[in-house]
């Protein structure tokens, strides 16, 4: 006896119409365009009716690393949000004067965001804590923030992978050419040093400027 067609019919189908779906969610996001890398010192935030001090005893200094970057939609019928995008920082320390091989160290960390809007002026950040800073400069933490640094890159990948690559000083890197920061043996590269917000004291402060984060 013949088998009826209908569920092979139906299967097929359904696996065509999967099929057809699936680009709506593997596409690529569009390239973002970074705008401006910048650094800064900020104070910790003070919280009213709470005292107690440092345990250093000094007015801790976080250095923030800002990102502000346009991700602009052409076609106005492409999707308008992207799932994730994961951003990887490179920063470079001024301190070959207080690293015993005379190195700078490299401080790398990527952070991920989650359902990102396609727009103007986004931004997204990093921050390096008082403690490390102090470390690593051996206990003299530069007064400015342009003294602490030599440049900082960053990197921006979605599901496909990297889609932008950018520093401080030079701005755009081609894909064709090597960034500085893939050159570890020029560095003294130390890993999980670079925070997200939520990690700092400024985690419940300006919600909604930098982009929100993956949850752990």
């Amino acid at each position: 006896m013949t088998k009826p067609l209908a569920p092979v019919l139906l299967l097929a189908a359904a696996i065509l119409c999967s099929t057809a779906a699936a680009p709506l969610f593997a596409q690529s996001a569009p390239a973002p365009i970074i705008k401006e890398i910048k650094g800064e010192f900020l104070a910790s935030p003070g919280i009213p009716g709470y005292a107690k001090k440092s345990s250093s005893g000094k007015k801790p200094q976080w250095l923030e690393i800002d990102v502000k970057f346009d991700m602009p939609v052409k076609d106005k019928d492409a999707p308008k949000f992207v799932d994730e995008l994961t951003v990887n920082y490179f920063i470079l320390l001024n301190n070959k004067a207080s690293s015993e091989d005379g190195k700078a160290t490299l401080l790398t960390g990527g952070i991920t965001h989650v359902d990102i809007h396609f727009d103007k002026g986004l931004h997204v950040g990093a921050f390096v804590s008082p403690q490390t800073l102090a470390r690593f400069f051996n206990d003299k933490t530069p007064t400015t923030a342009n003294q602490a640094f030599i440049n900082i890159g960053v990197t921006i990948s979605d599901a496909s992978g990297v889609i932008a690559r950018h520093d401080q000083k030079n701005g755009d890197i081609s894909i064709g050419k090597t960034p500085w920061w893939e050159n570890p043996d020029n560095y003294n590269v130390v890993s999980d040093r670079v925070l997200s917000k939520d990690a700092t004291p400024f985690a419940h402060l300006a919600w909604d400027y930098y982009l929100p984060l993956k949850a752990n």
